[in-house]
């Protein structure tokens, strides 16, 4: 086969992808009635378009963050900021609040992919950390733990209140079908290729002529700016959130989403949000023991699983239909 056939074959399957997606948002938004499993829907939409950009970094330029959930505060506070001191309207503020992720993500992206493997893990963890705490001091910006943030002004789009549920869940749909199609087409771009060649070899990635420094860089900050995104959205949806939202156990469920998903498909980033948002209200006393079943999920899917739990699945399915289709 052709493999320029292939990759077309492939490009157009996700396109595929997407139309199905937007068209199960839709019959999902249509058939829900109960006000619950909207809401569940909309945390897992948030929670995908911050995954996509940790695919993006992780799955694609193989740079590991668990600092994922400063970007999110980031973009949080940064919407409650200019929805509540300004006149602007809050598509502004959710454009502001991606800026600013991405600008913060640009900086601190320079000295911190000096490191590399388990050095970046470490010096991304101590990252997030870092800005919990100033989330949790700087009482004047971000109100802290205790109160944090109360009352934010409704979402609303030329005059039209969507701060409803039902409302909110068609804005964050969209979004989520958005930012998906993007992902897509930047991982069937040229700049995709490269990324994933980064993953393979910064060595031989710098030996073919590309520039290593500038490509992690703009990984880093895209999945900043998504991550930003999903935090704008958090922000009008929640409402009032406190700087405890934004901890490790965040960076850590974003990167559970992917591992448990797929670090080869943005699909994987989807399903894993699904499966990472659902969980908890499925199990009794999960907050106790969230981080230790991370941990299993964690070492599970990485010995047995390394493309991930949902490309496992998928690949036992195709398995099955050949065996079939074979006899």
């Amino acid at each position: 086969m052709n493999p320029g056939s292939f990759v077309t074959r492939r490009y157009r399957l996700d396109l595929l992808g997407v139309v199905v997606l937007a068209i199960a948002i839709v019959i999902a938004g249509m058939m829900i009635a109960k006000s619950y499993h909207l809401t569940m829907l909309i945390y897992t939409g948030i929670s995908a378009i911050a995954a996509l950009g940790m695919f993006i970094l992780f799955g694609y330029a193989g740079q590991i963050s668990i600092g994922q959930a400063a970007f999110f505060g980031v973009g949080a506070y940064t919407s409650a900021f200019v929805s509540m001191h300004t006149s602007l309207p809050p598509v502004v503020a959710i454009i502001a609040s991606v800026l600013a992720a991405a600008a913060f993500g640009w900086c601190v992206s320079r000295p911190l992919l000096r490191l590399s493997t388990n050095y970046l893990a470490m010096g991304t963890l101590a990252f997030g950390v870092i800005c919990f705490v100033l989330f949790a001091q700087l009482r004047w910006l971000t109100g802290g733990i205790d109160p944090g943030i109360v009352s934010m002004p409704p979402f609303q789009i030329a005059g039209v209140d969507l701060s409803a549920t039902r409302s909110m869940y068609w804005v964050v749909g969209t979004l989520l079908c958005l930012t998906t199609l993007l992902i897509i087409n930047l991982i069937h771009s040229r700049i995709g290729r490269a990324l994933r060649a980064l993953k393979g070899s910064e060595v031989a990635t710098a030996g073919l002529g590309v520039d290593v420094v500038r490509y992690k860089v703009a990984a880093f900050t895209l999945a900043a700016a998504l991550a930003g995104l999903a935090g704008a959205l958090f922000a009008f949806f929640q409402s009032a959130f406190n700087a405890s939202v934004f901890n490790v156990g965040m960076s850590i469920e974003l990167l559970v989403m992917i591992v448990v998903g797929s670090v080869s498909s943005p699909w994987g980033a989807l399903f894993g949000a699904l499966f990472v948002t659902f969980l908890p209200s499925y199990l009794e006393d999960f907050e106790q023991y969230k981080l230790l079943i991370y941990g299993v999920i964690l070492t599970v899917v990485v010995i047995f699983m390394p493309d991930g739990f949902g490309k496992a699945i998928i690949d036992l399915v195709r398995s099955r239909l050949q065996r079939a289709g074979a006899s």
